[in-house]
């Protein structure tokens, strides 16, 4: 059974989405914000891929079914390769 807007605090429901986005294996998002207002949940970061981005959005979406979910997650691909620190 999930929990309607006005049964759950916001601060509540915000924690649940976040939670999920950190612990599940698709997506192990730490810096998505999540914002709740009302029946609207609002999400923001970036993340390097279209694929991400919209795992992101359906985990939301499975976690608080009665938002309506606006996803303004960024794509920003990881350009370059990292930098390897030389040990002499």
């Amino acid at each position: 059974m999930s929990a309607q807007p006005h049964d759950e605090p916001e601060k509540y429901l915000v924690q649940r989405a976040r939670d999920a986005l950190a612990e599940d294996p698709r997506v192990g998002e730490l810096h998505i914000d999540v914002t709740i207002r009302g029946d609207r949940v609002f999400i923001t970061g970036a993340v390097p891929s279209a694929q991400s981005r919209e795992a992101i959005a359906d985990l939301v979406r499975q976690v608080l079914p009665d938002h309506q979910v606006h996803n303004h997650v960024t794509v920003e691909p990881i350009s370059g390769s990292p930098e390897v620190e030389s040990l002499e």
